[in-house]
């Protein structure tokens, strides 16, 4: 076991440091960034900085020329992710990969394979069911095989990564088929699957070890600013909630995973959203209204992905997070120090982001009322005659339903 765990943290090693790099990496661009608006008369670059700028701006323009390419013409600046590798690092990655890889063939060499393999032990227990299932059942050989199977299942997962291969390469391994197939008897019926706890067993070692490994790597690796890794997350955990009926929210390890993931969404916010509020005469000058348009678009990102979690996660808690400590903190007072069209276009944008269920008349959650506020207040500054604010009138409807 101790050899198990320690070549899990090298894995978690080097997913928690491409991601850490990455998430350092975004911060110091908008320390940059404001800086470079600040009005210091004078300021002399370091290299460092000078390095980074031209680094950042390089990384931009390599994402624009890839939309361009596969004809992405409505793109919004500070939606995309700033994840990108160099292939330097993606082959050091890879190489460290393989020697962890190299070095899990070596953990059950002296073990004979009936005793080492899943396939293995399941054979022996399905042998003992067969021929004593009277013995079997006393001895609660069901409750057990999750604790036993535990650490080979760990094995068979080590270099699995939730936020990109999600349940897909979970349900395609071999593991997992011969846990469905276990103990399959063709003659079984549906009231003798209902008497048999075994039918509970692959539920079990979801709950029991793959959550627990998916908690390790939320709290190490889960950048909620990132859209893919959140979707193949949420997508992963509603097919958990849905799929496997021990999942549930009396479950100590689900219990444990969601807290991992509100304690991410609460250090996001803290550290992830800055919205700086410039005076209205700097507003008109073109780099500063950019940089300002695009930290809107960055918390508008965030909170999109942390209401993905809406079904999951509590409305009361969620929306503590999502709404009262983003929302109104952040995004709300960037409406209010923004021009009415601006402020419609950021307003829809937030709506558009929003679960469709939270914008049902009467059914809002409480935290959304001085959003659906301003909203209000936006609408009428729009002057109907102009062709762009009705466009945007038109776009603010669904919010504005909300409020009738």
């Amino acid at each position: 076991m101790l050899v198990i765990k320690l070549l899990e943290q090298r894995v978690e090693s080097i997913y928690s440091q491409k991601i850490n790099e990455c998430i350092a990496r975004r911060r110091q661009d908008v320390m940059d960034q404001s800086q470079e608006l600040a009005p210091q008369k004078g300021r002399d670059r370091d290299e460092n900085e000078v390095r980074r700028i031209a680094e950042r701006e390089g990384r931009r323009i390599r994402r624009q020329r890839v939309r361009e390419l596969r004809g992405f013409s409505n793109h919004v600046e500070g939606m995309s992710s700033d994840e990108e590798t160099t292939e330097t690092e993606q082959i050091n990655a890879r190489a460290q990969r393989d020697v962890i890889d190299q070095d899990a063939q070596h953990v059950f060499e002296d073990v004979l394979e009936e005793f080492s393999t899943i396939d293995g032990v399941l054979r022996r227990f399905e042998t003992w069911k067969m021929f004593d299932c009277e013995a079997y059942t006393e001895a609660y050989v069901s409750l057990c095989l999750p604790k036993l199977l535990g650490p080979l299942i760990r094995m068979q997962i080590l270099l699995w990564n939730p936020f990109s291969q999600g349940a897909q390469e979970l349900e395609k391994s071999q593991w997992y088929n011969s846990l469905v197939m276990f103990c399959q008897d063709e003659t079984e019926s549906e009231d003798s699957l209902r008497k048999d706890s075994d039918v509970q067993l692959l539920p079990r070692i979801i709950e029991k070890v793959i959550i627990p490994k998916l908690t390790q790597l939320v709290s190490l690796c889960w950048d909620p600013l990132s859209s893919t890794q959140t979707v193949s997350l949420v997508g992963l955990v509603t097919k958990f909630v849905q799929d496997y009926p021990t999942v549930t929210h009396s479950s100590k390890f689900l219990n444990s995973l969601l807290k991992s993931v509100v304690d991410k969404m609460k250090v996001a916010v803290e550290n992830d959203v800055y919205i700086p509020i410039y005076p209205r005469q700097r507003m008109s000058e073109a780099k500063v209204n950019a940089f300002f348009l695009r930290q809107c678009a960055v918390a508008t990102k965030l909170l999109s992905n942390l209401v993905r979690w809406q079904g999951i996660i509590s409305d009361d808690l969620l929306s503590q997070i999502a709404l009262d400590a983003l929302l109104t903190r952040y995004l709300v007072m960037a409406m209010r120090s923004s021009p009415p069209l601006q402020a419609a276009n950021l307003c829809q944008m937030v709506g558009s982001a929003l679960p469709r269920v939270w914008l049902q008349v009467c059914v809002h959650p409480p935290q959304l009322t001085p959003f659906l506020n301003e909203a209000k207040s936006i609408a009428k500054q729009l002057d109907f005659d102009k062709p762009l604010e009705r466009d945007a009138l038109e776009r603010l409807s669904s919010i504005l339903k909300a409020i009738t």
